[in-house]
């Protein structure tokens, strides 16, 4: 009986708990060993056991599960439906947690913010932010979940004009929307908008915990403000990985690779141990700063001093470094030399490093490593016609567009954002909708017309990504 007491107890934990320990497989095995032999399962038990299968992915026994949940009148609690909804939304099967939610007598804020999330993070954020605007009662931690749905998804636009909102309304942003906003502004690399936070922060009281320091450091620095940057992580009392990891970052946003290692080492000297991530943001502050000797030590002692073995992304950094330095016989031998497959992410990078130093038969061996790992890349395509171009190889150029064209295949356009006087300006390629294009497009050509007379000659490979060849064009 003990035994069986000590075994319920410790399922008797919710789906984080699971998660944190990272024995969500364990659980679903000691819940059906416990309906074989144990007591029965209740709420507390169930929560868990459904967490767990979300976070497997196990649909099946999802439902399993809420059959059992149904036949033992437990989706009488709110907590239990709650968890049906999320193991559903997680399993990418948003029909089924509608289906609970709307049989739900109680909705709770938890409820609405669950469906919300799960729309989001199953990608119909249109049907999110609609539910997000039905909910009655919407509280800080609803704003939150909104917030971050979008911050997730790279909506980065909406996540301002949601916490605009959120101010007009008088709500008093915490934490938690802070670092949301944080990686908004880091992502578009608004400056003043980032200074304004820091400020808002500052003057709001918000309490500045680790996680939310952290994310200001990460925000500076891809803001290009590495100064400001290292202002806050210099005045952080405690620091754990995350927070060296961004203060290398921004060693690397400024090609300071030595700075970088520098503050590598302090963080080993003060016992913080390194993971994965932050071998990841030395190897590139390396590589941008072209200390390809330095790069090789290091990569050699994750595993000989640190006894980190190197992933995929690890060896994807050195070949970044060899290739910037013109090594490309090196990187490639680095590449065969990988002990787990190369993805095309390496050979892309390969691939950009050849186009960089026009070597066409080393860009031509990379393309074609990555077309047959990734053939619906239409970067790499673009990429290979921009080296034949670099080389002046035009009928190359005319057969790899044409091939696009014969495939079907689209880049996808790029885009780009500027913040002016407040306001943050979506720029996408050939698109001319904005209001003031006739202005923008005059201040473009003078600002052509200037370089041209001062000297500079535009590289034909790079006007050469967005121009679509048809076939007369060929001819």
């Amino acid at each position: 009986m003990r035994r069986q007491e000590c075994r319920r107890r410790s399922l008797e934990h919710d789906g984080d708990e699971l998660r944190s320990t990272g024995l969500a497989e364990t659980g679903l095995a000691l819940f059906n060993e416990m309906l074989v032999s144990g007591p029965r399962p209740d709420r507390v038990t169930v929560v868990g056991a459904l967490s767990a299968s979300g976070q497997l992915c196990k649909l099946g026994f999802g439902r399993r599960l809420h059959g059992y949940v149904l036949r033992h009148g437990l989706d009488s609690c709110d907590a239990v439906s709650n968890a049906v909804i999320d193991m559903y939304m997680k399993c990418g099967d948003p029909d089924g947690a509608f289906v609970v939610f709307g049989l739900m007598r109680n909705r709770t804020e938890v409820s609405w913010n669950t469906i919300i999330f799960g729309c989001a993070s199953n990608g119909d954020l249109d049907l999110a932010r609609r539910c997000f605007e039905l909910m009655p009662d919407k509280g800080l931690f609803s704003w939150n979940t909104m917030i971050n749905a979008l911050a997730k998804e790279s909506c980065f636009k909406e996540v301002i004009s949601l916490f605009q909102a959120m101010q007009g309304l008088g709500l008093r942003p915490d934490g938690v929307t802070m670092v949301s906003i944080c990686t908004t502004c880091g992502f578009l690399g608004t400056l003043d908008l980032a200074k304004w936070v820091y400020a808002y922060i500052g003057k709001n009281k918000v309490e500045c915990n680790l996680r939310l320091s952290t994310a200001l450091v990460d925000m500076f620095a891809k803001c290009g403000d590495p100064k400001s940057a290292m202002e806050i992580f210099d005045g952080m009392p405690v620091r754990d990985v995350a927070a060296w990891t961004a203060a290398i970052g921004a060693m690397a946003v400024e090609g300071d690779g030595r700075k970088a290692l520098e503050l590598f080492n302090r963080m080993v000297g003060q016992g913080v141990e390194p993971d994965g991530v932050v071998f990841v943001a030395v190897l590139t502050a390396l590589s941008h700063g072209g200390l390809v000797e330095e790069g090789l030590r290091f990569f050699r002692s994750m595993k000989e001093i640190y006894g980190f073995v190197p992933q995929i992304v690890h060896y994807g950094c050195m070949v970044d470094l060899l290739g910037r330095a013109g090594m490309l016989a090196e990187a490639l031998a680095l590449i065969q030399a990988i002990p787990m497959e190369p993805n095309d992410v390496i050979w892309g990078s390969l691939l950009a490093a050849s186009r960089n130093n026009r070597n066409i038969e080393m860009a031509e061996y990379a393309a074609d490593k990555v077309l047959n790992l990734a053939p619906e890349r239409c970067g790499i395509h673009v990429l290979l016609s921009n080296a034949y171009a670099s080389a002046g190889k035009w009928e190359e150029v005319a057969r790899v567009r044409l091939a696009l064209k014969d495939k079907g295949i689209q880049k996808l356009p790029g885009s780009s954002f500027i913040e002016v006087d407040g306001v943050i300006h979506e720029f996408t390629s050939t698109c001319e909708s904005h209001p003031q294009m006739t202005m923008i497009a005059g201040m473009i050509d003078e600002m052509n017309e200037r370089l041209s007379s001062s000297g500079y000659v535009t590289d034909l490979a790079d006007v050469l990504v967005n121009v679509d060849l048809d076939e007369k064009d060929t001819k």
